[in-house]
């Protein structure tokens, strides 16, 4: 990996070599720059520096980088390219942009190290020692931010517990369908903000027998909600047969004839009814309704009668 990465240094360098030095000066599009000789390091700084006072930030790292690449060993230029990242460190904006500065300082560093002369090696030792502290202090400061996001999230840990228990002791005491369903979507939306991996063992403990309470009230409050709605739904179902016995017993002889619209009557007050959902004592008086009234009826009445049964939709409930 390092020998990769060295030749990808002397690829670069060469490419930013090309393109600030071309036919005896440094070329930068409409910034380019004639010399009558090969340009020495005093040149590249003082182009770097021109630039810099222009705002051509991408234009003057293109010569520095030239120039450091061009001479290796040369004390002014490594200082102005140390010195430039350590500006650069001061404006960053994040910390994978601090990492890239601080990663590009130390490669400076290497290669000089690598060429340096005698002269050289105090210089090395003195930036060497500065962006060591720089990235010990950043360091620092990394672990102490992700340690309050850490706090943070133990604190929020802790909250989402409370609210949990108290939507549980909510949904134990309600009889409002919807507001149980409401509370039970709530409860699984804010139980995705818990930082499981964050929760200390009384914590963790505490969450598990949140998590089986839920479970086992969710089960208790959907058979209660299921014991009320067919409750319900037997109680309709029961007035819509009396009715019907009703409106039959009025006019009996009438609605026993074939001709009678006594079909008409059938399907608007039980044939929807759907017995999957009757009581004992609804089905009982479901089968004597049906029953009296199919007795009394002629035989052609009868079939029509059983057809509108059979094919009408039965009711759904939702549970």
């Amino acid at each position: 990996m390092l020998v990769i990465s060295i030749i990808a240094l002397i690829i670069l360098g060469y490419l930013c070599y090309r393109l600030v030095k071309r036919e005896g000066g440094i070329f930068l599009g409409p910034y380019e720059f004639k010399f009558t000789r090969e340009p020495g390091p005093e040149e590249y700084i003082k182009r770097y520096k021109e630039l810099q006072k222009k705002n051509q930030e991408f234009e003057s790292r293109l010569v520095l980088s030239a120039a450091a690449n061009r001479f290796p060993q040369n004390a002014d230029i490594f200082k102005t390219l140390m010195e430039k990242i350590f500006a650069d460190l001061k404006v960053a904006k994040s910390e994978k942009e601090i990492e890239d500065i601080m990663a590009r300082g130390e490669r400076a560093l290497e290669e000089l190290s690598r060429n340096a002369g005698n002269n050289s090696m105090a210089l090395v030792e003195q930036y060497s020692k500065k962006l060591l502290e720089i990235r010990e202090e950043f360091e620092q400061l990394k672990a102490r931010r992700e340690d309050e996001i850490k706090q943070r999230q133990i604190e929020k840990n802790k909250e989402v517990l409370l609210e949990l228990e108290s939507i549980l002791e909510g949904i134990k005491v309600s009889d409002d369908e919807m507001g149980i369903r409401r509370a039970m979507n709530h409860a699984a939306s804010i139980e995705s903000m818990i930082d499981v991996s964050l929760l200390e063992e009384t914590l963790g403990e505490r969450y598990q027998e949140l998590k089986t309470a839920f479970y086992r009230v969710a089960e208790e409050k959907v058979e209660e909600l299921r014991s009320a709605r067919y409750g319900r739904y037997n109680r309709k179902a029961i007035d819509r047969l009396k009715n019907l016995l009703d409106r039959f017993s009025e006019n009996e002889k009438e609605y026993s004839k074939a001709s009678s619209n006594l079909p008409i009557l059938i399907k608007e007050h039980i044939a929807s009814l759907n017995t999957a959902y009757f009581d004992g004592p609804t089905m009982q008086y479901f089968n004597y309704v049906y029953g009296y009234i199919f007795s009394l009826i002629d035989d052609d009445l009868k079939f029509e009668v059983t057809r509108i049964m059979t094919e009408t939709p039965k009711d759904t409930l939702e549970l």
